[in-house]
Order: structure tokens, then C-alpha cells, then sequence
């Protein structure tokens, strides 16, 4: 199974959303993050269908990181943005899943 990681997910804005909301820092979420790609291999569809069409939604354990991820194929999944609950999604102008 791989795992791409668009350019466009987000970690360094996340990060900058994060920071000030979270006195711990980014050790928590970052450490989910990179534990939750792992998962997609014994279980491909986690998540829920998303609000864009052509996506899923997931939750990252123990935080409220909402993964989107996309399933091009069987062996492969593409890891569109990662958020965090509070952040308006979809952003305006991005079609929503009917």
C-alpha cells in the first residue's frame, strides 16, 4: 500500500493553526498523523464518505485531525489535507459530495 502525501494537505498551515491552540505543541497530532496512513492497509475504506465527492473522511486517534484521503486504486491512497476539527471544510468554492 502507498501513501502520498499531497503538497496541498496542509502541515504547515495546520501547524500554525495548531500552535497556538495547543500548549502541548504538535507532538500528539503529529505522531497521529503519521500512525493513521499505516492503518489504511488492513483497512482501506476507514472513514467515512466526505463532503467532496471522491473522498473519505477519518479522524485521527486522539485528536480532532480530520484526515481527507482519496483512493485512486487498490494500492494506493492520496492524503489530500489534514485539518483540524474547528477549520471551516470544505472551503468555499470546493464542490460538495451530493
Amino acid at each position: 500500500m502507498h501513501v502520498r502525501l499531497s503538497a496541498e494537505a496542509g502541515l504547515d498551515a495546520l501547524a500554525a493553526w495548531l500552535a497556538p491552540r495547543s500548549p502541548q505543541g504538535l507532538d500528539r497530532p503529529l505522531t497521529a498523523i503519521s500512525t493513521t496512513p499505516g492503518q489504511f492497509e488492513g483497512f482501506p475504506l476507514l472513514g467515512k464518505p466526505g463532503r467532496i465527492d471522491a473522498t473519505r473522511e477519518l479522524v485521527a486517534a486522539r485528536t480532532c485531525l480530520m484526515v481527507i484521503h482519496t483512493l485512486p486504486d487498490a494500492y494506493h491512497r492520496g492524503v489530500e489535507r489534514i485539518l483540524d476539527g474547528q477549520q471551516r471544510y470544505p472551503p468555499d468554492g470546493e464542490g460538495a459530495a451530493s
